[in-house]
């Protein structure tokens, strides 16, 4: 539901940094709960769950700030030339 709400207003590279980074950063995350740490599967659900929130949003944020589309004016923007 978050995806429809950012792409939208992300650039094509904004758009595949999103995908790759959310991504990698799972992959990070899972790696860390149940390779590092040593959780379970039962012990470690709910980590990775709140933790895969919290990085959607935060990544989300990111790349609208670094990849956001611009504006555009539907105003026709007049030259004005000097006499």
């Amino acid at each position: 539901m978050l995806d429809a709400l950012i792409l939208k207003h992300l650039t094509k590279k904004g758009v595949i940094a999103y995908f790759v980074g959310q991504i990698l950063l799972f992959g990070v995350l899972a790696f860390y709960i149940f390779g590092v740490k040593g959780s379970s599967m039962n012990e470690g659900e709910m980590p990775f769950i709140v933790g895969m929130v919290i990085i959607a949003l935060i990544w989300a944020g990111i790349c609208l700030l670094l990849w956001k589309k611009p504006k555009e004016s539907g105003k026709i923007e007049t030259a004005q030339t000097k006499s």
